[in-house]
């Protein structure tokens, strides 16, 4: 089928998986031995570079590397038939060449994420020298003091940056996820959870020590933002904190917008971030009236950017996804949910699921970035978010209601209806169905649609890599879900459980912007 006659979606036909143990449990297998499978297919395929190149995690062999390093972390939960035939680690050692390449450290290209940075080859050496003391269990690391002057000239040219950077012949924000400061942020985040040996921590220290300062610059440059679209269109539609994507446009998604920069935000340490957290609640509640406003779709950006599509995109890099992935975060923050819960956020929930689920079976395939695994896997963190801070849910609406003296809405029932099953439901028939798209499946089938193959087909955010992620991380929320119901059942506690306990430490959240806190990996 040619590109031109792929829709944008197809009809979803999939009924939500019910959520039992029996059913917990087989999709638990099915998804370890689609790792599995996925992981040595992405191995056999992806080449093994000699050399660093100009590429990022984005689409490009780091991300690749990335992608085993997270699997070698996660392979507790993961263990099958397989395990001994696959090393993820290896894998990932592999694909790490030595040293740094040799290319400028560009205002614009500060995230481990883009492109055309050393900061990428920083990010895995890191990783990588905690990977080889067995995460840290068995020795402390060390990194070599390139490393550490490397990442030092990026934090000091992140705090120089102003709200707009220069980006090859164009302006583009200089906080995104993919290319600017908030990347930089959460190598940062995850960098400072490992514990490295005396001589490099003193070496490190002071770059993390200006976490802080990098924190306070991201959010005046959303304040700078607000107030440079407030000049230009007026307050009517202006945010406390926005973002500049394309100069002129502020946007939304994930990748290229603020439903990717707040979950970044939102994994600092409570003290770093308390005195923002009256501007970042509000932000959230403005982007949540602005997609019940739409129906449940989150718009590209403000002002409308291009042509006006036949219906907005429902992925991860732009679309309802993003918003999705930021209330997942938002609502495992007991104290954000506690003071700035508004009704809305429900109905966000609502409508962008039903949205995502109706819309989100893309014809491109399988991929994090625009595609059906990327677009499922927010719901894992709100399963996350419902199962294991519903108190917290409950107390924060309780009080909403009392503080305002206003009533709940008449028209909806979406506080019953936001439950964890409603959420894991959908997420792992999407995950199931992603099993469909190439190259994961090569087979000729009878299915009608047509998944596109992409252009990276091994990569982590276009391809199989991202995939073996995503299942991996359903893996990991499964087992931790089996495991507080058996618990439950035997009028236990997981509170000291040691195999709940993996579980949940397992959960890495999204790649390069997390969902559940900084866990030490990207």
């Amino acid at each position: 089928m040619a590109e031109t006659e792929r829709p944008q979606y197809y009809e979803n036909t999939l009924t939500p998986l019910p959520i039992n143990p029996a059913t917990l449990i087989e999709t638990l297998r099915e998804l370890r031995e689609a790792v599995y499978n996925g992981a040595e297919i992405v191995h056999a395929n992806e080449p093994i570079p000699d050399k660093w190149s100009s590429g990022g995690m984005f689409k490009h062999f780091p991300g690749v590397a990335l992608a085993f390093l997270r699997l070698d972390y996660q392979s507790s939960i993961l263990a099958n038939q397989k395990a001994a035939s696959t090393e993820f680690r290896q894998h990932a050692l592999k694909r790490i060449p030595s040293g740094l390449p040799d290319m400028p450290l560009l205002p614009s290209r500060l995230s481990p994420a883009g492109s055309f940075s050393p900061i990428t080859a920083v990010s895995l050496h890191i990783l990588s020298a905690v990977a080889e003391t067995n995460w840290g269990v068995d020795s402390k690391p060390s990194l070599s003091p390139e490393i550490i002057t490397c990442l030092q000239d990026a934090v000091n040219q992140a705090l120089k940056n102003g709200f707009i950077v220069p980006h090859g012949e164009h302006r583009m924000g200089g906080d995104e996820m993919l290319f600017g400061r908030a990347g930089l942020l959460w190598l940062l985040l995850n960098a400072r959870v490992h514990q490295f040996s005396e001589e490099t921590q003193t070496a490190l220290a002071p770059v993390l020590n200006m976490i802080p300062e990098l924190i306070r610059v991201i959010i005046e440059a959303g304040r700078e933002g607000s107030r440079d679209f407030m000049q230009k269109h007026g307050e009517k539609d202006a945010h406390p904190l926005m973002y500049v994507w394309m100069e002129g446009h502020y946007a939304f998604g994930a990748a290229h917008g603020i439903t990717g920069i707040l979950p970044i935000l939102l994994s600092c340490k409570p003290e770093e971030i308390s005195d923002f957290m009256p501007e970042i609640g509000e932000t959230i509640t403005a982007l949540c009236k602005l997609c019940t406003a739409n129906n449940g779709h989150l718009p590209m950006a403000l002002p409308s950017r291009g042509s006006k599509r036949p219906s907005e995109l429902v992925q991860f890099c732009h679309g309802s996804p993003g918003i999705l992935l930021l209330l997942g975060t938002a609502l495992s923050n007991d104290e954000l949910t506690r003071a700035y819960w508004h009704p809305t956020w429900d109905q966000t929930l609502y409508q962008a699921t039903c949205r995502t689920w109706e819309e989100g079976i893309l014809s491109k395939g399988g991929s994090l970035c625009h595609g059906i695994s990327g677009n499922a896997w927010p719901w894992l963190l709100l399963h996350d978010a419902f199962e294991y801070h519903s108190n917290s849910i409950d107390d924060a609406r309780r009080e909403y209601f009392q503080r305002t003296q206003e009533s709940a809405e008449p028209d909806g029932n979406f506080t019953q209806k936001l439950t964890p099953n409603f959420f894991l439901s959908r997420a792992l028939a999407f995950m199931l169905h992603a099993f469909e798209t190439r190259p994961y499946k090569t087979s000729p089938g009878t299915s009608d649609r047509d998944y596109r193959t992409p252009d990276d087909p091994y990569s982590l955010f276009e391809g199989l890599a991202g995939n073996v992620c995503a299942w991996a991380e359903t893996c990991a929320v499964i087992q931790a879900r089996l495991r507080k119901t058996m618990l439950s059942e035997e009028g236990a506690s997981v509170d000291g459980d040691s195999m709940f306990q993996q579980a949940m430490r397992c959960r890495l959240g999204f790649p390069l912007i997390g969902g559940d806190g900084a866990q030490g990996m990207l």
